[in-house]
């Protein structure tokens, strides 16, 4: 099949001398037919050097590409045999600069990460992606290294929907230890498929004022589809017309002011308006929970140092909103209820307060770290263990920590440079595996 025609790929590997997980694999075989997709299997040393087996049930799907080019899987695209070592804690170490070129990369590991790798000034950026493993662990144990990496194997996979020469999708399927994974809504276990329930869906950062008209519909379209139990809103308020990073700047407060930006009320009342058209989308059962996030902060932080003192038009708003902060109230909930109203199915989480679900940290934003230090995926993942969090606009899977992107456009006015900002949802099934789904120009799958 030619490289402009539609193609769906199933990447995965295997280690040398390492068991299949037979339901694992007869699961990926069910996908595969379903989906007319290629299965390809990326081979991995063993325990060692001398191993040299592979199991005769992957023989059909074995994938050997070439060290120094890899293999195009359209022109944006390629499977890249580096020999990285399966134990390595971090897979992604010292390979950032081998998507380059504008081409994203997928390596194979029994681990799954992905790191984004910023592209040019005005491109989307590059993936650098590992696979997870259809075969069980094949480590020596009696080290740190092995103990470590037989803890972190992952039965998984990447799927990548090749669109034509250039446009592509992709995302990961992981799997339980006996096998089964979810896929956009269907669970697939060995050879029987059941429908999945979606327990949480976490959206990029909202932006409410800055979201991006495609991603919106985007978004509809999957609670639509998915009739999530739950969706979780990071920076939901976007705090433009209390923004401190704009005081002291006229031209950027004068170009607000021509824009209608500068009006808390007004911004309250669209907040409200969008919560509604959140819970009208995904109706009345399902649960909306507003992260806090720095940028929900900025009104608390307008209050703190009394700037509306010296802004007339929000004077009046600021000083009810700066008495309901005293007496202990959250002022984004109470300036919402002022101005439009809050839906019943709204719920607004403080600072430092879990919301777990399925085991998995959905509260934290991501912008603290421990002990008052800066957020970082390591500093996170050893502070929630497994999370999804937002905040950096920069999706990334480091094991069990996930971070979504950005609902916004990739480019604002305080933008500039190389970035590695995506539009990216996460979604947690009811397996209690989570899938980043990445919006390109608008579109969440080929269709």
């Amino acid at each position: 099949m030619g490289k402009d025609q539609a193609k769906t790929y199933v990447i995965t590997s295997a280690q040398y001398n390492g068991l299949v997980n037979k339901d694992f694999l007869a699961g990926l075989e069910k996908y595969c037919s379903e989906h007319e997709a290629e299965l390809l299997v990326l081979p991995m040393r063993g325990k060692n050097i001398t191993q040299d087996m592979m199991d005769p049930l992957l023989t059909e799907y074995l994938h050997q590409t070439s060290f120094k080019m890899g293999t195009k899987l359209n022109d944006k695209i390629k499977v890249h045999n580096y020999p990285i070592l399966p134990q390595m804690i971090d897979p992604s170490t010292g390979l950032a600069r081998f998507p380059q070129s504008d081409v994203s990369t997928i390596f194979a590991s029994p681990k799954q990460r992905l790191k984004v790798v910023p592209n040019s000034n005005n491109t989307l950026p590059k993936m650098l992606m590992t696979t997870g493993a259809v075969t069980r662990p094949n480590y020596n144990t009696d080290n740190r290294q092995g103990i470590i990496a037989d803890h972190d194997h992952v039965y998984g996979a990447i799927v990548v929907e090749i669109a034509d020469n250039v446009h592509y999708h992709y995302r990961q399927l992981t799997a339980q230890k006996n096998g089964p994974f979810v896929d956009f809504g269907v669970k697939y276990s060995g050879k029987e498929t059941e429908k999945a329930v979606l327990e949480a869906l976490i959206l990029g950062d909202w932006h409410t004022g800055d979201t991006n008209a495609e991603v919106r519909k985007a978004t509809w379209e999957m609670i639509q589809e998915y009739k999530p139990r739950r969706i979780v809103l990071h920076d939901f308020f976007n705090g433009h017309s209390v923004n401190h990073h704009e005081k002291g700047k006229l031209g950027s407060r004068a170009r607000a002011a021509r824009e209608g930006r500068l009006s808390l009320e007004e911004e309250l009342k669209m907040n409200s308006r969008e919560l509604y058209a959140f819970a009208e989308v995904a109706g009345e059962n399902t649960e909306i929970a507003l992260v806090a996030s720095n940028h929900n902060e900025f009104l608390d932080r307008y209050l703190e140092e009394v700037r509306f003192r010296d802004e007339p038009h929000n004077a009046a708003l600021g000083a009810r909103l700066f008495a309901a902060m005293v007496e202990e109230k959250n002022p984004l909930q109470v300036g919402l209820e002022m101005c439009g109203g809050v839906p019943k199915n709204v719920k607004f989480l403080e600072r430092d307060q879990d919301h777990k679900v399925r085991g998995w940290q959905l509260g934290a934003h991501g912008d603290q770290g421990a002990n008052g230090a800066r957020g970082g995926i390591r500093g996170i993942e050893n502070a929630y263990g497994k999370s999804v969090t937002g905040h950096t606009h920069t999706p990334e899977i480091l094991r069990d920590t996930y971070i979504v992107g950005t609902s916004t456009d990739l480019r604002l006015d305080y933008t500039s440079g190389p970035s590695s900002w995506m539009n990216t949802h996460a979604m947690l099934w009811d397996n209690g595996r989570v899938q980043l789904i990445h919006i390109i120009d608008g579109k969440w799958r080929r269709t």
